[in-house]
């Protein structure tokens, strides 16, 4: 095996083993390999410096996927879990704990936390584990979410979640992502209270947020906000996925300006302004909406899993095949 070749692997089997507590049998069911020479692997890790009281990779402290997909997008950095086994409970888990891990990283004092949100980021809200304190943390909600069904997009608790883990402040929109009309959303942003909100998560530096596949399941419309009618006018203009209430087609860009126009919260023009974007979202049913995110521009950090990230750069190859 060519050096390099083997470097990356010992990379890899020191990440499962690590930082995502795979077992070593686990690993070998994993890369096909047998477990006594993981174990193997595992010692020599250690004994190259690859494994120190942290693992050191020596090429960027990143796998040959998270590299290619960081270069093909322009982005800062790309964290690709590995997956194993098929449950979704499970994947969430898994970029949480990725999420929280970065978070880490980065988070300084006085910084402000913009979150969006939804199922996946309130999972990465219950499995925050901040390694050390900082001070002076405001955490912000960055679009209406008051939800007009029973079903439970956890608006309010992610704020206050990543606050208490962080010792800081939440601030709440208590409204709806989606209203009637362009004069309702004007005579409620013109609160000052509300406005307030709004210029807070304008200020944040970091963003941290997901994105779904877009169709009659979606959370928009069971959320109420967005008619049957609609989705399929939608769909038919190209609507891949939805982003801080904001659903974009396959280019990146806003699908419907009538909707967007009242929609309450933050504009996706003003996400690509912040120092740090985290985009988590995991599934290979939400390739499509991932490939759109990142063609828009709108994350710069990039936490998803193995499988969906190979899907997204299939997406990406055929994409390019098709405009040569």
């Amino acid at each position: 095996m060519e050096n390099v070749n083997k470097i990356d692997l010992l990379v890899r089997v020191a990440k499962l083993y690590y930082e995502h507590n795979y077992s070593q049998q686990m690993i070998a069911e994993e890369l096909g390999f047998s477990r006594p020479y993981i174990s193997k692997l595992i010692n020599e890790a250690r004994e190259v410096g690859i494994v120190e009281v942290k693992i050191n990779d020596p090429k960027g402290a990143e796998t040959k996927l998270e590299r290619e997909t960081r270069e093909k997008f322009g982005l800062k950095k790309v964290i690709v879990i590995p997956r194993y086994g098929n449950s979704n409970a499970n994947l969430l888990e898994k970029l949480s704990m990725a999420t929280s891990n970065y978070l880490n990283t980065i988070i300084q004092d006085g910084d402000i936390i913009g979150v969006s949100w939804g199922a996946t980021l309130y999972s990465c809200s219950l499995n925050l584990h901040p390694i050390e304190e900082v001070d002076n943390i405001s955490v912000v909600q960055l679009c209406g979410a008051v939800s007009m069904t029973e079903k439970n997009i956890y608006a309010t608790e992610i704020p206050k979640n990543f606050a208490i883990a962080y010792g800081g402040t939440p601030y709440f929109l208590p409204l709806p992502a989606v209203v009637d009309n362009v004069e309702a959303k004007e005579a409620i942003v013109k609160d000052k209270n509300i406005d307030s909100v709004l210029k807070l998560g304008q200020r944040s530096n970091i963003a941290i947020f997901s994105i779904g596949p877009f169709g009659h399941n979606s959370t928009l419309p069971r959320a109420g906000y967005i008619t049957p009618e609609e989705v399929d006018r939608l769909l038919a203009k190209g609507a891949v996925g939805d982003m801080f209430s904001r659903v974009i087609d396959i280019n990146g860009n806003i699908c419907d300006r009538d909707i967007d126009e009242r929609t309450i919260g933050i504009e996706l023009q003003d996400i690509v302004k912040k120092e740090y974007r985290i985009g988590v979202a995991g599934g290979v049913r939400k390739a499509r909406s991932i490939y759109a995110m990142l063609i828009g521009g709108y994350p710069n950090v990039l936490i998803t899993d193995e499988e969906t990230c190979l899907e997204v750069l299939k997406i990406y190859e055929s994409d390019r095949d098709y405009h040569k």
